[in-house]
Parts: C-alpha cells; structure tokens; sequence
C-alpha cells in the first residue's frame, strides 16, 4: 500500500530531508535515503507515492531531525516543506 502525498515543491522537501538524514546515522534510515534520492528535481507541484513500510520512517527521520541546532538554522522554506509532509503524513483519511 502507499500513502500519496503532494510536494508544493519537490526540490525544497528533497534537500531538506537530504540535510535530515545527513545528520541521522546512515545506517538507520538506508533506505530511506535511496527512496528520497528518486524524488524528481523538477521545479513545479508534483504527487509522491510513498510505500506503507516507510511511511513511519520518515515520519521518524523528521521528528529525530526537529530539534537538532541544524534544524534551528534550516532555511525557512525547507522548514516549511518538513512541515507539511509531517501533516500529510499523519493525516488520518476516513
């Protein structure tokens, strides 16, 4: 199953989580980090697909990333765009 989520800007959130788990150790969120690697580069709104089993990986990934002094200084617009994919993620469809 996959969890459909929309990126105002697909650049924005793939740098920022890039940054997010730059930070994190690598061998906690491997996957995660070839998955955010396929995000497109394109400038424009786009619809991202994101598998059930990491769903609660980088929901985990953004929450441990918050209250790092490197989050603190995080442009406001990647802030922005971790922001509202955690929204969208917990986002509880009837």
């Amino acid at each position: 199953m996959f969890n459909l989520v929309y990126l105002k800007d697909p650049v924005c959130i793939k740098e920022a989580l890039s940054i997010a788990l730059e930070l994190l150790p690598d061998n906690k969120y491997c996957q995660l980090k070839e998955f955010v690697a396929l995000i497109p580069s394109i400038v424009g709104r786009t619809n991202w697909e994101i598998p059930e089993e990491l769903k609660e990986d980088l929901n985990r990934c953004i929450k441990e990333f918050k209250p790092s002094k490197i989050y603190f200084w995080l442009r406001e617009d990647f802030k922005n765009a971790l922001y509202d994919m955690e929204i969208q993620l917990n986002q509880k469809i009837s």
